[in-house]
């Protein structure tokens, strides 16, 4: 009779219960399904626009649009930081990496290398005898994870955008004669920025993957300021930023653009030779130092070397 009763009651706590959660699991089903449902719509999209890109050329272009639809955290977290997110999204762009994971695949990276420097201080500080007490050990271990793992990861993105700057602008100087050569014979400036990008192709692949992007932009926005400024963001190079604002105000205001052009190779060219002026300028300051440490002593050993052993057997005879 007893088991008979507790079965009675548990049958009434279950059916009470289930149709208290009935509502929240139906939703929760519901909304598992249509994710489901959605993600696989999504890589089908995918999957097509490759296809699609495959069938039409590739460009040397990489896919862009980084979301974090596969991770909630990442989600949560750049819905609260949307400041960082956008200075991340920047430093990016701006050392070449365009693929549809790259933001996600950064939080990562930052993750995973906190991770390690928390583990490592950790254990550096527990295992050695440096007296240091256990809270205070996972403290600053916590900090250092913090600080190190984001800014280690910012410094190293830093270096591949500086990097890809430096690369760019050594193939400014020939961007600039070869528009005055496609100008002047009679291309117009969306041709002209298409036959530079293959002609750049072998010699500097960066700046040539950069102006294909800009002329697929001329032939889809309409305002070609937004175009020459998405140039300057992802290159940040001074004479890119020069060489665009050439070309929109010639564009802008009518104005002959080989004579812009011209005058723009022009002033690069002196604007080139001063820095080499500087340089040379600066050259006895940076040697003054290997001079005074490196070659100066060799210079008094070979100079008061025999003296000095000519008086020393003088003084001992």
């Amino acid at each position: 009779m007893q088991y008979i009763l507790t079965d009675i009651v548990s049958f009434v706590v279950a059916f009470v219960v289930l149709l208290y959660i009935r509502d929240f699991a139906t939703r929760v089903s519901i909304q598992i399904i249509s994710d489901y449902k959605l993600s696989k719509r999504k890589k089908q999209v995918y999957v097509t626009s490759r296809s699609a890109d495959e069938e039409t050329g590739d460009l040397g272009l990489s896919h862009s649009g980084p979301s974090f639809n596969t991770n909630g955290i990442l989600h949560f977290i750049a819905a609260k930081n949307k400041d960082l997110i956008g200075e991340m999204q920047e430093l990016l762009l701006k050392a070449g990496i365009r693929n549809r994971n790259a933001l996600e695949e950064f939080m990562k990276s930052k993750t995973i290398s906190a991770i390690a420097i928390f583990f490592s201080i950790l254990v550096l500080l527990t295992t050695n005898d440096f007296d240091v007490p256990v809270a205070l050990s996972f403290v600053i271990s916590l900090l250092c994870a913090v600080l190190g793992g984001h800014k280690l990861t910012n410094m190293n993105l830093q270096m591949l955008a500086n990097r890809r700057k430096e690369a760019i602008e050594h193939g400014v100087p020939d961007l600039i004669d070869l528009l005055v050569i496609c100008t002047e014979s009679g291309l117009d400036l969306n041709r002209a920025i298409r036959r530079i990008a293959r002609e750049l192709r072998t010699s500097n692949s960066l700046l040539a993957d950069e102006l294909s992007l800009t002329a697929i932009e001329l032939e889809m926005i309409p305002d070609h300021r937004q175009v020459f400024e998405n140039l300057e963001n992802r290159t940040d190079c001074l004479e890119i930023k020069t060489i665009s604002k050439t070309l929109s105000q010639s564009i802008e205001y009518g104005s002959s653009l080989s004579t812009s052009l011209r005058d723009l190779a022009l002033e690069s060219r002196q604007r080139r030779m001063l820095e080499a002026e500087a340089r040379a300028a600066q050259a006895p300051t940076l040697l003054t130092l290997p001079m005074m440490f490196f070659i100066m002593p060799c210079l008094f050993i070979v100079m008061l070397g025999p003296v000095i052993v000519g008086m020393i057997k003088s003084f001992g005879n």
